[in-house]
């Protein structure tokens, strides 16, 4: 008798496929496909971290480009490409390779150039030349116009010398200066006039990393977590060279060095005031404002800040002074609404925290560090009038 069961290969000989079998495969190939997506994933977003984190740590030295053409100029007057540089009112110097120029008051505008009064130059300014757009107006051989002895000295230093700019003053209260992350000591140049005019010996410091001083042993940027012990080497020095008191006086990241001094080093008993300008207080909220600017997830800013952290030990609870406790001394603050670096929201928030001791002074349209440069005569009312109160000086002649 013959079977009747049909051929499980089909009519033709083919085997049939396995419905479960078809079904596991398809997992099989999802499950996959979303691990390898996932695994994609986790290492763009690693990837961005790391390159975050890199850009957190890495070491910076702003050096002039020549790229801002001349279009026309006279013994008064500049015309350079229009930028949103060159827009920018107030007072900015122009460097080029054999000279600088000292540029004012916007004269007139177009399209494609910019006027502007020119009020001081050291060398011949012509059509064509290339020039380099800077805030810090008294750079190189500007120098001299501001009418100071300025010698350098060297600051011992834990990790070796420690190169500063001095100016002899008649006070035993000093001003040390503090630079910010990536500048020189001619960023507080614009400063010097008003100090010292008050009678202030000056200080300008440099610190690990800087060009002509030693690096720090990690080869890693700190924003003052490790830095502040430099600046505590410069009150030592001053303090064996007469100094009683001091006025510490910081820019950006040189905010940060001034405020981890306070907080951490025995000889913040000595200082009478602190002046910031832009400064950097609170890393964390600068790391998550800029990963803002650049339209990437701020989940990524908190993983750059978790890998920079396992690379340099960098604390950026310890370096954020909106959760720390405040020294009751007077502080002035100058912060512009437009800065684009460090976020004015933070600056915003710790005068109102600290109203009994900030003096604030909020800039309008005011780029990162760029409030003296915006108007140079109210900046340096602010800083002499708050000092003269502060520390009961007198301007001197």
């Amino acid at each position: 008798m013959k079977s009747t069961s049909k051929d499980p290969r089909g009519s033709a000989g083919i085997t049939l496929p396995n419905k479960k079998k078809s079904r596991r495969r398809v997992v099989n190939i999802v499950m996959a496909v979303l691990l390898l997506l996932l695994l994609l994933i986790t290492i763009t977003i690693g990837g961005i971290s790391v390159y975050f984190s890199n850009a957190i740590l890495e070491v910076i030295h702003y050096t002039p480009t020549y790229t801002l053409a001349v279009t026309a100029a006279d013994s008064q007057t500049v015309t350079l490409q229009r930028t949103v540089d060159t827009l920018s009112p107030g007072v900015f110097e122009i460097e080029w390779p054999t000279g600088q120029a000292i540029v004012g008051p916007i004269l007139s505008s177009t399209a494609s150039t910019v006027t502007r009064q020119l009020l001081k130059t050291t060398g011949p300014l012509t059509p064509g030349t290339k020039t380099y757009w800077t805030r810090n107006v008294y750079a190189g051989a500007l120098k001299d116009s501001l009418g100071l002895t300025i010698s350098t000295v060297q600051v011992p230093d834990p990790l070796g010398a420690m190169p500063a700019w001095y100016v002899a003053g008649s006070s035993t209260t000093w001003a040390i200066l503090v630079h910010g992350r990536g500048m020189s000591q001619e960023e507080t140049l614009r400063a010097f006039q008003p100090l010292a005019k008050l009678g202030l010996p000056l200080l300008a410091i440099s610190y690990r990393n800087d060009l002509g001083a030693p690096a720090s042993p990690d080869g890693y940027e700190h924003f003052g977590d490790t830095e502040w012990q430099d600046l505590e080497a410069s009150v030592k020095y001053a303090l064996a060279h007469g100094a009683q008191h001091f006025v510490l006086y910081g820019w950006s990241k040189g905010g940060a060095i001034v405020e981890a001094f306070q907080h951490r080093s025995p000889y913040a008993r000595y200082v009478q005031a602190l002046v910031l300008d832009a400064p950097l207080l609170d890393l964390r909220s600068t790391l998550a404002f800029q990963a803002e600017r650049l339209s990437v997830p701020s989940f990524v800013a908190s993983i750059a800040e978790w890998i920079a952290t396992l690379r340099s030990g960098i604390n950026f609870d310890a370096l954020d002074q909106l959760h720390l406790p405040q020294a009751n001394i007077p502080v002035l603050l100058f912060h512009g609404t437009s800065d684009t670096t460090t976020p004015i929201a933070v600056s915003d928030t710790f005068a109102r925290l600290h109203a009994n001791f900030v003096t604030y002074v909020r800039v309008p349209n005011t780029e990162h560090t760029e409030a003296w440069n915006t108007n140079p005569q109210n900046y340096d009312a602010e800083v002499t009038s708050f000092l003269t109160r502060s520390l009961h000086l007198m301007p001197q002649n």
